[in-house]
């Protein structure tokens, strides 16, 4: 089965849910962490599908809880870094690491062919020419690399656990059984006095479900609930590499998106193209259909 439609609308989604997390940490939910809380309390939710998957083995349990929480540890980092920069510079500069890493990994087992190599490195040139303009405007700000950096190397990291998770155990086990992990995750949270505080409020909890906020929350957990099963889905028919190089599809989705949000929210999506700056975002469209070919000829 060609993982290609499952990936690309993986990143549709993912989009989606990336343009309400950057809304929602500009104006409601302002600390990072409690963000990953309330992420984490609603993928819970997974385990009432424990009775219709296979029981893992140890190993199997423990490689799928270790790449959970590096993917929680990525997702934390990628919000630090979506808070104090520009979605549009953020993303596709941790789209663009995660897969140099897989494929420099993939490189060394020889995981995927010289074609497949090609078009890896033909998607992550065609990030590079979208995100030129972003990456050239000034002095980018150290913590936002670091950030950017740390989020990128644990996403890989994850995938890569994941992989080998799901070589022992069907997709489905593995990915309800991975989500257990977060439950003593976010107990941990609310034993912390703190965090606590924040989480549940005075007046109930941070976030008012009801609200407009809190309907651009359930929206984007939504969409980046059905990106992260297409994502993951994907990942179990090809390797990380192949499907992480892809992330140059998202991007194409956030500048479009951008572009007719910022009418409305200007000081949150802020996109001005004139042609000097629009050039090099078509080259990198074209450089990712090319890719795309690439991979769906081989």
């Amino acid at each position: 089965m060609n993982h290609l439609p499952f990936t690309i609308t993986a990143y549709l989604f993912n989009a989606l849910a990336v343009l309400a997390n950057k809304f929602l940490l500009s104006k409601t939910i302002p600390d990072p962490l409690i963000y990953i809380f309330y992420i984490s309390l609603i993928s819970i939710l997974a385990v009432f599908a424990l009775p219709f998957t296979h029981i893992p083995t140890l190993t199997t349990f423990n490689l799928a809880s270790a790449s959970t929480l590096l993917w929680t540890l990525g997702a934390y980092f990628m919000f630090k870094a979506l808070k104090i920069g520009h979605v549009s510079r953020v993303i596709p500069i941790i789209g663009t690491l995660i897969p140099l890493i897989l494929l420099g990994i993939a490189s060394e087992t020889n995981a995927i062919s010289t074609v497949q190599s090609w078009a890896v490195l033909i998607l992550v040139l065609g990030m590079i020419f979208l995100t030129l303009r972003d990456l050239l405007q000034g002095a980018l700000n150290k913590r936002e690399i670091m950030f950017e950096l740390v989020s990128a190397g644990s996403f890989a990291l994850s995938y890569i656990i994941l992989r080998q998770a799901y070589l022992q155990l069907d997709f489905f086990s593995v990915l309800v059984w991975s989500r257990l992990i977060l439950l003593p995750f976010c107990l941990l949270m609310l034993a912390i006095p703190t965090l606590q505080r924040k989480i549940i409020t005075s007046n109930g909890t941070k976030i008012n479900f009801f609200s407009y906020a809190g309907l651009v929350f359930l929206g984007g957990q939504v969409s980046g609930a059905i990106s992260e099963f297409l994502l993951l889905f994907s990942i179990s028919l090809a390797n990380p590499a192949l499907v992480n190089s892809l992330q140059g599809t998202q991007y194409v989705f956030l500048m479009i998106f951008a572009l007719i949000l910022a009418k409305k929210y200007p000081a949150i999506f802020e996109e001005k193209y004139t042609l000097p700056t629009l050039f090099p975002k078509i080259i990198g469209i074209v450089l990712i259909g090319l890719g795309l070919y690439l991979l769906s000829n081989n």
